[in-house]
């Protein structure tokens, strides 16, 4: 699907404002700059993230443990830094896991979630043409190991975004894509012209078989959108869903960032139960709640509050450009009143200067923090409960992150072996170790020799990131490195090398 410059909100690749990349520079290329390079990985080069953390003072806040995005970039400012892919980061911001997708295609929405009882990781990853256009979409489900256990694709013509997917069960929900031809010339456009549709869609994952597609055009009339139709024939993204939330009583809550509104469906039949926000919102929405070109909406389990990012920008002009924001990006939490039909602000956590135009993430900790992706503003920050910054990430340009979030418990058990290296310079000697994906490294040992048969521990160390560069004195001509836990116990021995 063609994509108009800062003209229509992108709507397959939908990250809504994504464009061509430098002239002349390959699709996929990318960048060293500010990135990392590993010398016992030396396949991988995610991007680094600086912290700009102040000292946290209140001891009760404490950050998370782990850290999920996936990292792709603006196209019109260049190519990305480092590889995009499904990326884990610990709370001192330092690559856990990164799993570099082909250079032709980007990653978004890595999370953790359950399948069959057991903690699996999913994100998205597609094509991305030099346009924007997304012609193919894919989720990945992988277990502890790391290895692939299910994929999904779309089906019936719709080109799954990278949005949302929910595992419920064998099945899973995601948000879905597909161009339809359309006389806009009673809305302002083309008579020729098209719009880009939405759908909810559940799929069976163990087999692939689409069960059921909510389609958006059914149900929500094209006059509830916010934006602008093209005057250009190209797609009108009149919907643009960004998110689902299962409430597990046979109803689903669907966001439409372009309509400022929410939905909540029945899923057996498809109807619109009731609508927060928009121009038929259902709720009375206090001033200080409402929200525009919202992403992430979730119901918090057990209540009546519901939390989500409210990027408060932007319309898009005829003029090929967009207004500037006409109020703070925050991500919100607001409490709903079903009996009286009312919408109240709980609480709110903004960024000075951090402003997004387009994507973003709110998520509401248990313990009372709260983690807010800031989606074309390369940054994430984790607030404490009263507002205190605790965490405060910075992306490299142009580098961005559709959504970050926190999970406080990752348990990684890598199938491969650790990796090691070495490197001599000026007399000295080097061993580099690392082992991708495992979470229950504290400290590595060195093993080395003259051959692999006579190979005994020389050196010691703590974890020190994803790789530790550990200094070795003596002579030897092979090495062996292997990781240990915090009891001291071998989990992992690399293959010899020199």
């Amino acid at each position: 699907m063609p994509v108009v410059v800062l003209a229509v909100i992108v709507a397959f690749f939908v990250v809504d404002f994504i464009f061509a990349g430098a002239p002349g520079a390959p699709l996929g290329a990318f960048s060293l700059k500010d990135t990392y390079s590993y010398v016992s990985a030396p396949s991988l080069h995610p991007p680094v993230i600086k912290s700009e953390s102040p000292t946290v003072t209140e001891p009760d806040a404490t950050p998370p443990g782990y850290i999920f995005m996936a990292n792709f970039y603006d196209l019109s400012k260049g190519q990305i830094k480092g590889q995009s892919g499904p990326l884990i980061l610990n709370n001192a911001l330092q690559p856990v896991w990164f799993r570099p997708v082909p250079v032709n295609l980007v990653a978004s929405d890595l999370a953790e979630q359950t399948y069959h009882g057991q903690p699996v990781l999913t994100w998205w990853q597609g094509e991305v043409t030099k346009d924007g256009d997304t012609t193919a979409g894919e989720y990945f489900v992988v277990n502890r190991h790391y290895q692939t256990i299910a994929t999904l694709h779309g089906a019936d013509g719709w080109i799954l975004t990278l949005h949302t997917m929910m595992i419920d069960g064998d099945h899973a929900w995601v948000t879905a894509n597909k161009d339809i031809p359309m006389n806009l010339g009673k809305y302002g456009g083309v008579a020729d012209g098209a719009i880009a549709d939405s759908a909810v869609q559940e799929y069976n994952l163990k087999t692939g078989k689409l069960i059921r597609t909510w389609d958006a055009l059914d149900h929500i009339p094209p006059t509830d959108t916010h934006a602008l139709p093209p005057a250009n024939g190209f797609p009108w993204d009149v919907y643009h869903v960004n998110s689902i939330s299962l409430n597990g009583d046979g109803t689903f809550v669907v966001s439409m960032r372009n309509t400022w509104a929410t939905y909540d469906v029945d899923e057996a039949t498809g109807k619109v139960l009731w609508i927060l926000g928009g121009k038929h919102s259902t709720f009375k929405v206090d001033d200080d709640a409402k929200f525009e070109w919202q992403h992430d909406v979730t119901f918090l389990p057990h209540s009546d509050e519901v939390s989500l990012f409210d990027d408060h920008c932007c319309q898009l002009t005829g003029g090929g450009t967009y207004l500037a924001a006409d109020g703070p990006s925050r991500g919100e939490l607001l409490k709903l009143d079903q009996a009286n039909r009312t919408a109240s602000l709980v609480s709110q956590y903004s960024h000075d200067g951090d402003d997004a135009a387009y994507m973003g993430s709110a998520q509401y900790l248990p313990g009372g923090n709260v983690f807010v992706g800031w989606g074309s503003q390369p940054r994430f920050t984790e607030f404490s409960k009263s507002g205190q910054i605790l965490i405060d990430g910075l992306l490299p340009s142009p580098d961005l992150s559709y959504r970050a979030i926190a999970v406080q418990k990752w348990i990684g058990l890598p199938l491969t072996k650790p990796s090691g290296a070495i490197r001599r310079s000026g007399g000295k000697t080097t061993v580099y170790a690392s082992w991708n994906g495992a979470t229950q490294v504290a400290s590595w040992r060195v093993l080395a020799g003259s051959t692999q048969s006579d190979l005994n521990v020389v050196q010691n160390q703590n974890l020190t990131g994803f790789e530790t560069a550990i200094g070795v004195t003596g002579h030897y001509q092979v090495f062996q490195v292997q990781a240990l836990d915090s009891d001291g116990h071998v989990i992992g021995t690399s293959a010899p090398f020199n």
